[in-house]
């Protein structure tokens, strides 16, 4: 099977035409070899990552998050991301990125996470494509439904800005970094905005302007990208191996 079919594949279901125009989704690195042996599907692509798919003998690794954004003029192998590219060239290894394309589609990433949550009654905001706003099974005080957001998503620790003490019903929902766009909301109605990568003065913000924000993670909220791209694999194509990366972290340590 060749590489461009897979790609077809995906691309159908999470068009390239619904990224944002500062995303660099699509082919990264063409594998040395047009035909796919195994495909390794990920959210960041390390050392470790491509280690993984020549341990599995996968020639191609589909990430979430690209691992080129930006243009360059120099290419140190010791320096992330061209480390990688060396080593995804040096064993063969192609890579795709399925970014802010699969955080927008429907059934996409921030559709997945409304489905982990139980959101009813959803609603895009056209302004802000990949941002849905759905109501949660029941009303919940805002410490209720951090716990309830920490359960359905599997983290261990989470924090938030308590904005008001309003009992919390419908929720905002932009997975990754799109904690900014907070300021861009204040004619929406939600009572809780789910997001990652909150910054201090967002935060601050926030909690003055009596906005309720829960700070999920960058990896939290969107860890689940492989598997939704897994899925689509497994149903239009049955003779294929996937691997789904064991590799993917969190890249800081708490005391």
């Amino acid at each position: 099977m060749v590489v461009t079919k897979v790609v077809k594949v995906l691309e159908a279901y999470f068009p390239l035409s619904l990224q944002e125009g500062w995303d660099n989704s699509g082919l990264q690195i063409s594998p040395e070899d047009s035909s796919i042996k195994g495909v390794l599907l990920s959210l960041d692509v390390g050392t470790a990552t491509v280690n993984e798919a020549a341990e599995n003998g996968c020639n191609l690794i589909i990430a979430h998050h690209p691992l080129i954004f930006s243009s360059t003029k120099k290419l140190y192998n010791n320096f992330y991301p061209y480390n990688v590219v060396h080593k995804a060239i040096k064993h063969g290894i192609g890579i795709y990125a399925f970014h802010t394309n699969l955080d927008t589609a429907e059934g996409g990433l921030n559709d997945y996470v409304c489905k982990l949550l139980n959101l009813s009654d959803i609603s895009i905001i056209e302004k802000h494509p990949p941002l849905r706003i759905g109501r949660l099974p029941q009303e919940l005080s805002i410490e209720d439904t951090v716990l309830y957001i920490k359960e359905k998503l599997d983290i261990e620790c989470i924090k938030y800005v308590k904005g008001s003490n309003k009992p919390i019903n419908r929720i905002a929902v932009c997975t990754g970094s799109c904690a900014d766009m907070v300021y861009e909301l204040l004619n929406e109605e939600f009572d809780l905005f789910l997001t990652g990568d909150l910054k201090h003065h967002t935060a601050f913000y926030a909690k003055e302007s009596g906005i309720n924000i829960a700070d999920a993670t960058h990896f939290h909220t969107e860890k689940y990208a492989k598997y939704i791209m897994a899925d689509v694999l497994k149903k239009e194509i049955g003779d294929i191996k996937i691997k789904i990366s064991q590799k993917d972290c969190i890249p800081w340590s708490y005391k």
